[in-house]
């Protein structure tokens, strides 16, 4: 009875190992594509949407533009990827197992003969400590980058947000001014055809109503690219409704504190960040370079047994004799691309500190142009007044209202410029981020 038992046993324990080695591997579950767009067709259908209060502030679409930003979404799936090649790197190298076993056919051998050994490489040891730092730093180098896109985006749509909002005042001023160069110019073809007025005097206020027409239809048209852009920056379909609140007062420009911004700028800008965590992993890569180049060392134990049962077992050494390659185009590549690195990253800061100080240079001029006073459509409104008690004629009412017009389109223009030369300095120097990035690494 123990005879039958004892297989059924081992039969029971091989299962249980099987089984015990299934248990540490992966399963393969599929991920199918959809086929069908995922845009949502109102506010409320997005991702953080529900709770959302109309019109929408400048906040608010940021907050939605993070949350359900497509591209945005897509490229944070690449951290999963450097997190993997982390755990990649952190895992020990498996040592080697060999085994062979030789049935006896013929000769005086008593049984069949065996050998097995194991062996463990030395050199996957060695640099298993620089490939992880190596891992890690590319892994830091696109969490970086995964924030630069972030930061890029949400600039991109503080900017639109200021497009869309002023630009419809502004495109209701264009409106106006187009209507009343129309009316002048549907005023003087009667005299014109009448013959109480020059067709070559008209010709002008014609053209001036043509072209009045012509800029609001290009706004126009801009605008809806602006919002359609918008739109898609948090997924939303271009045709869906987008109300936005109007604008705050834009705060006084500290010059002070914009010259420590870009003091601090390699500590606030994530692609600078970036660019020194990928020195870092070459630094890394330099180093494995460096340390693989002695010999690949590995050493184990063998044992064996030949078919008269003679039973040997001691240590066993293998290694390569580095007669010819010793890693020196190896730890040459990694040098240079380490050089390269160190000079890109010295280029880039440099041409950033000079490009936010010509920047500021233009924020400066342009704050002292909007100090200037704005025109009032005000001034339109008693001029219509004083035409309809008959102070001024139309065409004294046209000339001042399209004159005032102009100046107040022309005022909203500025105005746009100077808030969007603050967003592009926010996103240059990265004025806004927490200061918790890690220092800067020294050239």
């Amino acid at each position: 009875m123990f005879a039958f038992a004892k297989p059924a046993t081992r039969r029971l324990i091989a299962l249980i190992v099987v089984l015990a080695g299934m248990g540490g591997c992966a399963t393969y579950r599929p991920l199918p594509l959809t086929t069908k767009p995922t845009l949502a067709w109102r506010i409320d259908q997005l991702q953080g949407g529900s709770d959302a209060r109309l019109p929408l502030d400048e906040a608010t679409v940021l907050r939605l533009v993070m949350l359900n930003n497509p591209t945005l979404a897509a490229s944070r799936a690449q951290r999963g990827v450097e997190q993997a090649q982390v755990l990649d790197a952190s895992v020990l190298p498996n040592p080697s197992v060999q085994a062979s076993l030789g049935f006896l056919v013929s000769g005086e051998g008593h049984a069949s003969a065996w050998s097995a050994g194991f062996a463990q490489s030395l050199q996957a040891l060695v640099t298993h400590g620089v490939r992880r730092d190596e891992a890690r730093s590319s892994a830091s180098s696109t969490d970086a980058k995964l924030l630069w896109e972030a930061w890029v985006t949400l600039s991109r749509a503080r900017t639109l947000v200021i497009d869309v909002v002023d630009g419809e005042r502004r495109l209701a001023v264009q409106e106006r001014i187009a209507l009343a160069l129309e009316s002048r110019a549907a005023s003087l073809h009667a005299a014109v055809a009448r013959g109480d007025e020059e067709a070559g005097t008209a010709s002008a206020v014609f053209a001036a109503a043509s072209d009045a027409r012509s800029t609001h239809d290009d706004a126009r048209r801009t605008l809806l690219a602006q919002r359609a852009e918008l739109a898609s920056l948090m997924n939303l379909d271009p045709s869906a409704t987008l109300p936005l609140a109007a604008l705050p007062a834009s705060p006084r420009f500290d010059a002070e504190r914009a010259q420590a911004s870009i003091a601090s700028m390699g500590e606030h800008r994530p692609d600078l960040a970036a660019l020194r965590f990928g020195y870092a992993a070459q630094e890394a890569r330099v180093r494995g370079a460096i340390l693989s180049q002695f010999a690949p060392l590995s050493i184990g134990m063998d044992a064996s047994r030949d078919s008269s049962r003679v039973l040997n077992i001691g240590p066993a050494v293998s290694f390569d004799l580095p007669l010819f390659d010793r890693q020196q185009g190896k730890i040459a590549v990694a040098e240079a691309t380490r050089q390269q690195l160190h000079d890109e990253y010295t280029a880039r800061i440099d041409s950033a500190t000079a490009e936010a100080h010509a920047l500021v240079t233009a924020v400066l001029i342009n704050e002292h142009e909007a100090t200037r006073v704005p025109a009032d459509t005000q001034v339109v409104d008693a001029a219509g007044r004083a035409l309809g008690r008959g102070d001024i004629d139309a065409r004294t009412y046209s000339d001042l209202s399209v004159a005032t017009l102009g100046q107040v389109a022309n005022d909203i223009t500025r105005d746009i410029y100077r808030r969007e030369q603050r967003i592009a300095f926010d996103a240059l120097t990265g004025a806004g981020l927490p200061n918790s990035l890690p220092p800067r690494i020294a050239p």
